[in-house]
């Protein structure tokens, strides 16, 4: 049996309550922030997914002060522009030297494969870079995995995609986002609230990818021992 079938309800639910944090916060988040219960769901998900970590975080700012502090980190804080973007593609050491849109087409690629779209709503502003938009991808892609259970070539190729997407994008730029996070850190306006998530979010992903990988380990290496088109079945995701 697969041992990762067991946490998958997990995963998706950890990766939905770390989209919402990034999320443009709306009052009723800062009071579920402010009663401990965000943080209360936050670890009980992360222990559910086997991947149990520290974090604490006590909001004293009002909910204004707490919109505030996300409009200067991550939309205009610095000049019109943000002290650290949210996108992707907005930070070299990710996009390196990939024009913009080829960039956005790769995780646009990635989410039409699996049956989700951009919301292309004129309110939107989430660009399939962002993220909010990352996350939301890992909860749904654990989601999928988890109503796979009778499948186990979906199944498997769901845990594949988890691992390459973790691999390729969402786990590198966790790193740059802790980095900035941590150089801003004592600043004004930048809540510490957002670092003590970028933190647990890296470390979930650190600690899921190593997951994924030691368990896909046996049938990768089954794969290699298959003829050509054999191989190409399996690792289209399913």
């Amino acid at each position: 049996m697969n041992t990762l079938t067991v946490t998958a309800t997990y995963r998706s639910q950890l990766f939905q309550l770390l989209a919402l944090g990034f999320t443009h916060p709306v009052d009723a988040f800062h009071r579920v922030l402010v009663d401990d219960s965000y943080a209360r769901a936050l670890v009980t998900a992360a222990a559910g997914a086997q991947c149990s970590g520290h974090f604490s975080h006590t909001e004293t700012h009002d909910f204004d002060d707490f919109e505030a502090d996300y409009i200067h980190l991550f939309q205009i804080g610095r000049g019109g522009k943000p002290c650290m973007a949210l996108t992707a593609g907005d930070h070299k050491e990710i996009a390196q030297e990939q024009g913009r849109p080829e960039f956005l087409l790769e995780y646009s690629g990635w989410y039409r494969h699996f049956g989700l779209r951009i919301n292309e709503d004129e309110d939107a502003n989430e660009l399939p870079d962002h993220l909010v938009c990352q996350l939301e991808f890992m909860a749904w892609l654990a989601h999928l995995e988890d109503t796979s259970q009778e499948k186990p070539e979906s199944l498997m190729g769901y845990q594949r995609a988890q691992r390459d997407f973790l691999q390729r994008h969402l786990q590198p730029y966790l790193e740059v986002v802790v980095t900035e996070l941590q150089h801003l850190a004592g600043r004004p306006r930048s809540n510490p609230f957002y670092l003590s998530l970028a933190a647990r979010a890296l470390e979930a992903s650190d600690i899921m990818l190593d997951q994924l990988s030691a368990s896909l380990a046996t049938a990768d290496q089954a794969d290699n021992s298959k003829g050509p088109d054999e191989i190409a079945a399996v690792n289209l995701w399913g």
